[in-house]
């Protein structure tokens, strides 16, 4: 496989890759090779979209938007 090292300051790094504190301000290499097919890894994206709708109550949804108010004004009401 082919490849290209590079030494190089971490603070050329800074906003491009997130590094460990210990690499701050020190020399690091880095390597650049092209990726294989076989070694990425492909995710299927989870969406958190209705994962609570279960515990949805329909009988107190024409209260949701005063329930927030409605709870800090409890709260904060004796203060």
């Amino acid at each position: 496989m082919e490849a290209v090292r590079q030494v190089i300051d971490s603070t050329q790094l800074n906003g491009i890759i997130p590094l460990p504190k210990k690499f701050k301000n020190k020399k690091v290499e880095i390597v650049v090779s092209l990726a294989d097919k076989r070694t990425r890894k492909t995710y299927q994206r989870k969406s958190l979209r209705g994962c609570l709708s279960k515990y949805a109550n329909p009988e107190l949804l024409h209260m949701e938007k005063e329930v927030w108010a409605e709870s800090v004004r409890e709260k904060y009401a004796d203060s």
